[in-house]
């Protein structure tokens, strides 16, 4: 774990009881898929940092929907979920495990008292809450003022361009999940982009044909 912990970005500024504290009480945890680590009605979790896997914060509207915030990588931190350390800032946000996942977290509490103390971890999180609440305007306003279709479109060729293959394994049903959407409309945009030979539909899978076409609809 002290691997990790020298890791963080504000390590070096932490004076050698900081450091003393924030090893005692930093602890790691692994989550298979599926398992929700933290809830809006459990009490503050802290600072994590993903060691392995992939974490998928969200939003729950009234009906139950949800809302795909953001997703967390093997080697990045987040504080959403040690939001409660700042005064003032109140954010909903839940996180669950996509894959098996091995996560680093410094509790809430600990990270309070350091924060109180030592102004490069007060940057820090300040710096890291303005990240993440931007990553969510941009988000919103991609669902408020973004076609659909477009947004399909941008998704399938990004993750064409990040592919060694021109076959995407991906539902639709995961599609309509990573662009807050519902499975029907998804598969009607993609039905669409197949008949105009954009694309080729497969079980679990989507083949693209006509990337620069793709491309042009993401604009």
């Amino acid at each position: 774990m002290d691997r990790y912990l020298r890791e963080l970005p504000f390590w070096k500024d932490l004076a050698q009881d900081e450091k003393e504290a924030v090893t005692f009480c930093s602890n790691i945890k692994k989550y298979r898929q599926g398992e929700l680590i933290y809830a809006k009605d459990q009490e503050c979790l802290g600072m994590i940092k993903i060691l392995d896997g992939s974490v998928r914060a969200f939003m729950l509207s009234e009906e139950g929907r949800e809302i795909v915030l953001y997703r967390i990588r093997p080697g990045e931190t987040d504080v959403l979920s040690a939001a409660c350390v700042v005064d003032q800032i109140r954010f909903e946000t839940q996180l669950i495990a996509e894959t098996d996942c091995e996560v680093l977290i410094i509790p809430a509490l600990c990270l309070a008292v350091i924060k109180a103390k030592n102004l490069a971890v007060r940057c820090f999180i300040l710096e890291k809450l303005g990240e993440r609440f931007s990553d969510v305007m941009l988000l919103m306003e991609s669902m408020l003022f973004s076609r659909l279709d477009s947004r399909v479109a941008k998704e399938l060729y990004d993750r064409s361009m990040k592919s060694d293959s021109n076959t995407l394994l991906l539902t639709h049903a995961q599609l309509a999940s990573d662009l807050n959407s519902s499975r029907e409309v998804i598969s009607r945009i993609l039905k669409e982009m197949e008949n105009n030979g954009m694309i080729s539909l497969g079980r679990g899978k989507i083949t693209v044909k006509d990337l620069p076409s793709l491309q042009s609809l993401a604009k």
